[in-house]
C-alpha cells in the first residue's frame, strides 16, 4: 500500500491541512484513499509519540501517554491495531498521513524507520511532501506557538556554522528521510504565497498529494500572538510552567483560550539585523537543497533573501496597567464560564 507521509515543517499551515484532511475523510475513502482517525487527533499526533523514543519531559509524549494511560511501549502496540482496523475497513490503496511533529520530534532515520514499521510499508512505497518556511520566518512564528503552549526560550537560538539546531536545519532534517526514502519520492515545497497553487497551502497539498478532490474551506489557523499577548504570556509562562518534575502541570489552565480576544494588535518583529544574522549559519544547507531537489528553481537561492519586512531597530513593548487587567479580567471571565 502506498503512503503519502507530509511531514510539516511546523508553521506551515499544517493545522490548515489537516482540519481539511479530516473533514474530507469521506469522500478521500471513494477514492480509495485513507486518512486514519488513529486515537482521534486530526494531526496525527500519535505517529511521532510513537515513533519517537521515549523521551523524559517531552510534552507531546506525556500528554498522549497520559491520555491512553499507558506506558510507551504499550501505545505503539495500541497504534499498530488501531493502523490495522482503519485499514481493513475500506478498499483502500493509499493512505495519507499528516503530522509536523515529525519534523521536529524524528530527529534521525531510527525514527522513520519506526514510523514506516508501523505500516509493515516498503520505504520505496513512500512518498513525502514536506514545506521549507524562511529559518527566521519560522522562528518567528515559532516563538508565538512556543508561548501560547507554555514554553519559554530565546525567539532566534544560538546558531552557528559549527551548531545549528535540528530544528531549523533543514538540510539535516530532509536528510533524516532521505537516507530510507528514494530522493525521487521527497517533494519539497516552498512555503510561500506566490508559489503555492491558488496562493493556499491547502489546495497546493491537495494538489501535490494527487487526492483528486477539492479541499473544503477551512480557517486559517494558528493566527500569531500580538505583542501584549506575547508579553502576558511570556511572564505567565514564567510563574506556571508548562512542565513540573516530569509531569503536565495542572495548574495552568487552558490560558490562550482565556486571553485570546484581548490585547489584539500588532505582533513583535525583531530587528533586521537580528533576523539576517540568525539566518546566515544556514545558507550553506540551503543552497544543498536547491542543487539536490530544486535545481530548476527560478532565483539562484533556496528562499527569497529580502528582509526589508524587518524594522532597523526591534519593536518596543511594555504591558501597561490597563492592558494587564484586560487579561486579568478576561481570565476571570473564562474561569467563572468554566464553572
Amino acid at each position: 500500500m502506498k503512503i503519502t507521509l507530509h511531514i510539516g515543517t511546523e508553521k506551515t499551515g499544517s493545522t490548515s491541512i489537516q482540519r481539511a484532511l479530516a473533514a474530507d475523510r469521506a469522500a478521500l475513502a471513494e477514492g480509495g484513499i485513507l486518512y486514519p482517525q488513529l486515537f482521534g487527533s486530526d494531526n496525527h499526533m500519535e505517529l511521532a509519540v510513537a515513533a519517537m523514543a521515549p523521551k523524559a519531559g517531552d510534552e507531546l509524549q506525556l500528554v498522549e501517554l497520559k491520555r491512553q494511560d499507558c506506558d510507551h511501549a504499550t501505545y505503539c502496540e495500541r497504534l499498530k491495531a488501531q493502523i490495522e482496523q482503519e485499514r481493513a475497513g475500506g478498499a483502500f490503496d493509499r493512505i495519507v498521513l499528516s503530522n509536523e511533529h515529525c519534523h521536529s520530534r524524528l530527529g534521525d532515520s531510527e525514527a522513520v524507520a519506526r514510523l514506516i514499521a508501523l505500516f509493515d510499508a516498503d520505504p520505496a512505497d513512500c512518498n513525502v511532501i514536506v514545506y521549507l518556511r524562511r529559518q527566521d520566518r519560522l522562528a518567528v512564528s515559532l516563538h508565538s506557538t512556543r508561548l501560547k503552549l507554555g514554553g519559554k526560550g530565546d525567539l532566534f537560538p544560538p546558531a552557528s556554522e559549527i551548531y545549528r539546531p535540528y530544528y531549523f536545519d533543514f538540510q539535516q532534517v530532509i536528510a533524516t528521510y532521505d537516507a530510507l526514502i528514494p530522493a525521487g519520492n521527497i517533494d519539497v515545497r516552498l512555503y510561500e504565497n506566490p508559489r503555492l497553487a491558488g496562493g493556499d497551502v491547502v489546495a497546493d497539498f491537495y494538489e501535490a498529494a494527487g487526492l483528486g478532490v477539492t479541499p473544503s474551506v477551512t480557517p486559517r489557523a494558528n493566527p500569531s500572538l500580538s505583542n501584549a499577548q506575547s508579553l502576558f504570556l511570556a511572564r505567565f509562562n514564567d510563574m506556571f510552567p508548562l512542565i513540573v518534575d516530569g509531569r503536565i502541570n495542572e495548574a495552568r489552565g487552558p490560558i490562550f483560550q482565556a486571553i485570546r480576544n484581548v490585547g489584539l494588535g500588532e505582533r513583535f518583529r525583531p530587528s533586521r539585523a537580528d533576523a539576517l544574522a540568525f539566518y546566515e549559519p544556514f545558507r550553506p544547507g540551503n543552497a544543498a537543497i536547491r542543487e539536490r531537489f530544486l535545481p530548476a528553481l527560478d532565483r539562484p537561492t533556496l528562499f527569497d533573501e529580502n528582509f526589508d519586512d524587518y524594522p532597523e531597530a526591534a519593536d518596543t513593548a511594555s504591558l501597561d496597567e490597563e492592558t494587564l487587567f484586560e487579561f486579568v479580567a478576561a481570565i476571570w471571565r473564562y474561569h467563572r464560564a468554566r464553572q
